[in-house]
């Protein structure tokens, strides 16, 4: 039954928050990634997570703190051009609303062509501290149309 999916991204702040400088792999550690749809990650990691969406219907991104005194950001999502994907989207970039705790959403296209495609995407997110400082990460899992 064709529905809107919510992806929900939970960073350990704390530990994300106080790397000087770190890896990718360092990022994709503190991230983890889980939706309402039984998206899954073979490996468990966030690159191997993959949503299944709805073609016509609304995808949204959120973030969540692990951590006390820290929030998470969604900035963008952006579309990652790979040989054998397509962008699900009308825009090569969502924009999430702003602010410490914004959040991301944008409809799938109405083309049932995507069926059986993958989009590889970009997750651009902030940790904010109890202040006002904040550190800008990103991660790239993948989207798959429900059948």
């Amino acid at each position: 039954m064709a529905k809107p999916v919510v992806i929900t991204l939970t960073v350990q702040t704390a530990n994300l928050f106080g790397m000087n400088a770190p890896s990718q792999s360092q990022i994709d550690g503190c991230c983890t990634l889980s939706d309402d749809n039984s998206g899954s990650s073979s490996n468990g990691t966030p690159e191997d997570f993959k949503s299944y969406v709805f073609i016509n219907n609304n995808v949204k991104w959120v973030g969540v703190s692990r951590d006390s005194g820290y929030s998470v950001a969604i900035n963008s999502i952006d579309y990652e051009s790979k040989s054998n994907d397509v962008n699900f989207f009308d825009s090569p970039t969502i924009y999430g609303s702003g602010g410490r705790s914004g959040n991301a959403s944008a409809n799938v296209k109405n083309d049932p062509s995507l069926l059986g495609t993958l989009d590889i995407y970009n997750i651009n997110f902030s940790v904010y501290d109890s202040g006002n400082s904040s550190k800008t990460f990103s991660i790239d899992p993948k989207l798959a149309i429900n059948p």
